[in-house]
């Protein structure tokens, strides 16, 4: 097929979707649903032709292709469970599914249960059936929506990353002692040789508190070992690997007869107002949190209704240990939107500090080495918003005055500026 022609094969399926979808079809999206037209085949698609179509053209276009494409490859998601929910009703799905499909066990549980439970959420249906909703967002909403409260997060999902959202439905969820302990009755600890490269090799798998604990202490050594003056840094990887050493030297020269090796866990426990304490955002029942107090070092941190610490502590001019553990928590991962690191954040000033920002928290967010770099003053990005809500944040460029204006006046923005909408200091 001609390059022009497989890039206007393509805009015609789109029209002739919009066209059904208005004209009074049947099904989900109209005539092009489930026993319609099926879309193009591996014949009609040449890859290198497209490509080669599309350097031809302005990058507006090409994104508006995109775009649509993620569209319609959503609306095409919205079918599939339509069909697996009409599918399970007449038993004739099981797990042998993935094998056709070539995904895991548990990805086809997990449609089946999306399946199921979209049903009975009618508003969230329409915002996927919009295109609105990727594949991972609607999985982790309809875990969180229920009938009575859907309308909301028929407009709030979208916002949310798919990690904020399985935060939020693990949240929802008390657990019981029995839950706890039966994730400590899976833990494990394998390791073996790799003859082929004379590498020891491993796994391993913790639960909630421990595995906060072994997070806790391998983050600390790993921030700790900074290279010698002059020198550049080591990859995070190599020196997690190093911290890993460390610890077995610590142990190997430990004296047995010693009470302890001089290390005692340091644990935030986030209390909401409603639903039970956390530590490393896993929910814990209440008879475990209580066991903690004579293995680690507990700091309680109060929190709001949606989540945002009270206070932590008094606001100095640098930035506290307290204050940078607080935020962390709070975060959990980078909030560059889309990115989901963990590990190596540090605290960034919203609206920087050398402009005028002040130290509280609801002026500060976690994020990456990385993308640290491209945020303001250094970079060309503002994270604006309100940290303090899983989806707050947005960019904006420093010099996009109308949005930094629409910003000063907002009045649930957390950092908002009393100082004119400008590009940074004078």
């Amino acid at each position: 097929m001609h390059p022009a022609g497989s890039i206007r094969m393509i805009e015609r399926m789109f029209d002739h979707e919009r066209t059904a979808g208005t004209s009074g079809a049947t099904g989900i999206g109209g005539a092009t649903g489930i026993g319609g037209a099926t879309g193009p085949g591996p014949a009609d698609l040449d890859y290198g032709a497209l490509v080669h179509e599309l350097r031809c053209h302005r990058t507006e276009r090409i994104a508006a292709i995109r775009a649509e494409a993620v569209r319609e490859q959503r609306r095409w998601r919205l079918r599939e469970l339509a069909a697996t929910r009409v599918l399970d009703e007449r038993g004739a799905l099981d797990d042998s599914l993935a094998q056709t499909d070539g995904v895991s066990v548990r990805t086809v549980r997990e449609t089946v249960a999306t399946a199921r439970a979209l049903e009975d959420l009618p508003a969230i249906a329409a915002v996927a059936a919009d295109g609105r909703l990727s594949g991972a967002q609607l999985t982790e909403v309809v875990k969180v929506a229920a009938p009575g409260d859907e309308h909301v997060w028929a407009t709030e999902a979208p916002a949310w990353s798919p990690a904020d959202l399985a935060q939020r439905a693990r949240e929802q969820h008390a657990p019981t002692l029995e839950e706890a302990e039966a994730r400590r009755a899976a833990r494990e600890l394998r390791w073996w040789w790799n003859r082929r490269t004379g590498m020891l090799d491993g796994r391993f798998s913790l639960p909630d508190i421990d595995g906060a604990l072994v997070e806790t202490v391998l983050v600390e050594l790993v921030e700790r070992m900074r290279p010698t003056k002059g020198r550049p840094w080591d990859s995070r990887e190599h020196r997690g690997a190093d911290a890993l050493v460390e610890l077995c030297r610590i142990a190997r020269d430990h004296d047995p007869h010693a009470q302890t090796i001089g290390y005692r866990a340091h644990f935030l426990v986030h209390v909401p107002a409603e639903g039970p304490a956390q530590v490393g955002g896993v929910p814990l029942p209440d008879a475990m949190v209580a066991r903690l107090r004579a293995e680690a070092r507990l700091e309680p941190v109060t929190t709001t209704g949606d989540g945002a610490p009270r206070s932590a502590g008094r606001v100095e001019s640098a930035l506290s240990e307290k204050t940078k553990r607080v935020v962390r928590q709070r975060d959990g991962h980078c909030r560059w939107p889309g990115c989901d690191r963990r590990h190596g954040v540090q605290v960034h000033h919203l609206w920087p500090a050398s402009w005028g920002g002040p130290d509280t928290i609801a002026n500060l967010a976690t994020v990456c080495v990385e993308h640290h770099t491209k945020l303001a003053p250094q970079g060309r990005r503002l994270l604006v918003g309100n940290p303090n809500h899983p989806a707050g944040l947005r960019l904006v460029d420093r010099d996009d005055l109308p949005a930094l204006a629409a910003l000063g006046a907002d009045p649930t923005s957390a950092t908002r500026t009393s100082a004119p909408a400008r590009a940074g200091p004078e």
